[in-house]
């Protein structure tokens, strides 16, 4: 073999699934890469992590082979990389520079693109665990989001606009692509919403529309009062109104996972903090009306045969979505957690009744990103012909039949809490008790 960079490649994953993909990565790379070698300063753990990631997506090779200062930024990498990282998203400032606009939506589109893989090149060479990669997924698609707000308001800086994350974007629970669940609330009345709808259509347009550079993120607004029919944007008094007298309770459960992320932060999640205390109090079981729309989802999203379902399915991720949701409903009393993920909820409710369940929550979560990053796109169950290198790369070294089993045990558990707790109509059955 001549060429070294696929030898490392080879030597990298060398006795798992990817080792029969190696080659190709290494191919991809040197077939778009200005500096063939630029890999060469890419060492340990930083190279182990780049082949892992490259070996399963030959196009991640090729975007990396475009991107010299990344390839610099992997070589100086470590276990720190991407806390240090976040930070810096956290004040993060896009140059303007008399841009245009298509410049400014590639900019964000190449962020978007850039620091995914950076940090599955991290979350992959063992360096960032699942919260820390999905919060870090998280903050950066509110940075891109709050971004594309401010090229959509335009002159209309004072315009009363929110953006709401909702699903797992709210919870920073994100993963490779996840669609970001938006809800946009505005203040005012008959003079304020043809602007602030305005605003909304241009940040869903910013936000999806297909550019030179990709796009930055599949946008989901169905989650508003009006679902998909009418309006894009609902005046914040509407809202509150409709949560209150109107919405249905898998809505309620939607509604605890919001969090504003863009717009008038402060004073959106002051009403939220008041309708959700509203809500919660005066709320009926929910457990009759959540258990009717489980089953409607399970058979209507129902995995092809074969397949390991990973969210809709029996003991899917969906099952402790609702347990989270509805225990909460339940449980008016207790507190809000400030973070509103699923796992944040369901200890809220249950304590450490919830630990065994969580375990077997994050694992169907791993198993998610990585399925996703096998496949570049939103798939909700693993295939036979993924098996293998979805379990590799979930835990290197595991092997699909050993990971079947452990994701048919996880799914097993949690189904047997969920019907535990529908059957008894209380979340405290979720541990048996």
């Amino acid at each position: 073999m001549n060429d070294p960079l696929e030898q490392r490649m080879l030597d990298a994953v060398r006795g798992s699934a990817l080792d029969t993909t190696a080659a190709g990565a290494a191919a991809a790379f040197r077939e778009r890469a200005g500096d063939p070698d630029a890999l060469a300063r890419v060492e340990g753990r930083a190279f182990t992590g780049v082949a892992r990631a490259l070996a399963a997506r030959h196009d991640a090779a090729r975007f990396l082979a475009n991107r010299p200062v990344l390839v610099d930024r992997l070589a100086k990498s470590g276990a720190d990389s991407l806390r240090v990282r976040s930070d810096e998203l956290r004040h993060w400032r896009f140059e303007d520079g008399g841009e245009d606009l298509e410049a400014a939506l590639d900019a964000v589109r190449l962020l978007r693109r850039e620091e995914t893989l950076f940090a599955t090149c991290l979350q992959l060479a063992g360096w960032a665990d699942l919260d820390a990669f999905s919060g870090f997924l998280s903050l950066l698609a509110e940075t891109i989001t709050q971004r594309c707000l401010e090229l959509a308001r335009g002159d209309a800086t004072t315009l009363p606009f929110s953006v709401i994350a909702m699903g797992k974007i709210g919870g920073r629970e994100f993963t490779h692509e996840s669609d970001l669940d938006l809800l946009f609330l505005y203040e005012g009345g008959a003079a304020t919403v043809a602007a602030a709808s305005r605003v909304g259509q241009r940040l869903v347009t910013y936000l999806s529309t297909m550019t030179g550079a990709g796009i930055a993120y599949s946008v989901d607004a169905r989650l508003r009062p009006s679902g998909g029919q009418g309006m894009l944007v609902t005046s914040q008094a509407a809202f509150e109104a409709y949560q209150r007298n109107d919405a249905q309770t898998w809505e309620h459960v939607a509604m605890l996972r919001a969090r504003p992320i863009a717009g008038n932060l402060a004073a959106t999640a002051d009403a939220l903090d008041r309708v959700r205390a509203d809500v919660r109090a005066a709320h009926p079981p929910p457990w009759p009306e959540l258990a009717e729309m489980r089953a409607r989802v399970e058979a209507e999203r129902a995995a092809p045969e074969g397949s390991i379902s990973l969210k809709t399915g029996p003991g899917g991720t969906m099952d402790i979505d609702f347990l989270a949701g509805g225990a909460m409903l339940e449980r008016g009393e207790v507190p809000m957690p400030a973070l509103p993920s699923v796992p944040a909820l369901l200890r809220a409710a249950c304590g450490a009744d919830a630990d065994g369940l969580l375990e077997a929550y994050a694992l169907l979560r791993r198993a998610e990103a990585s399925v996703r990053w096998l496949a570049g796109r939103a798939v909700e169950a693993i295939e036979a012909d993924q098996l293998d290198a979805t379990a590799e790369l979930t835990e290197p070294g595991l092997s699909g039949e050993v990971f079947a089993t452990q994701l048919r045990d996880a799914r097993t558990q949690i189904r047997a809490s969920y019907d535990r707790v529908i059957s008894a109509a209380s979340i405290a059955a979720v541990a048996g008790g």
